[in-house]
C-alpha cells in the first residue's frame, strides 16, 4: 500500500483586507448608526451588517451580509459568526434597517438578538447591541429597550 502525500491535501488562508476601513471607535449605538447612513443605499430592502472592532472598540470591519425584501430577511448566526471570526474581531454589533421607516424592533428582532448574544457568551464574543435602523437616521437600540436580555434575565 502506497503511502499519501498529505502535502498535497494542505490548505493556506490568506486574509486579505479588500478596503480600508476609517478609524472610527464605535463608542455609543449613535455612532454605528452615523457610519451605517454614510455607506447605505437608502433604496434597498431590509438588510443585515454586521459591524466588527477591536478590543477598544475601533471600527475594524462592517460587512453587509443579508440583503432581504422590502418586509423581511432570513438570517441564519453561523453567517454572522463567520463574518465575525474571519474578520479577528474581539466584539461586534449587527445593525439591520427597516424600510418602513419604523424604528420599533419586531418579536422576530428581538429572539435574533437573543439568540445571538447566547451564542456569543458561548464563544466569549463580545456582542455590543442590536440596532434597528429606520429613516433619517433614526433607530432603536434592542440593547437600550430590552436591557434584561444582556442581564441574562429571562425575556419577557
Amino acid at each position: 500500500m502506497s503511502k499519501l502525500n498529505w502535502k498535497q491535501y494542505e490548505v493556506t488562508v490568506v486574509r486579505k483586507q479588500i478596503a480600508e476601513v476609517p478609524v472610527v471607535n464605535i463608542t455609543s449605538p449613535k455612532l454605528a448608526v452615523e457610519y451605517f447612513w454614510e455607506h447605505a443605499d437608502e433604496a434597498m430592502g431590509e438588510s443585515l451588517f454586521v459591524g466588527h472592532v477591536d478590543g477598544r472598540n475601533n471600527l475594524i470591519g462592517f460587512e453587509h451580509l443579508y440583503k432581504g425584501t422590502a418586509t423581511g430577511l432570513s438570517i441564519n448566526l453561523y453567517e454572522i459568526f463567520r463574518s465575525v471570526f474571519a474578520s479577528g474581531a474581539a466584539g461586534f454589533f449587527l445593525l439591520h434597517n427597516h424600510p418602513s421607516g419604523d424604528t420599533e424592533s419586531s418579536d422576530q428582532d428581538v429572539q435574533i438578538t437573543v439568540d445571538t448574544l447566547a451564542m456569543a457568551r458561548k464563544m466569549d464574543i463580545e456582542f455590543l447591541d442590536h440596532l434597528v435602523v429606520g429613516k433619517n437616521e433614526q433607530f432603536t437600540s434592542i440593547r437600550s429597550v430590552k436591557p434584561n436580555i444582556w442581564a441574562g434575565d429571562d425575556y419577557e
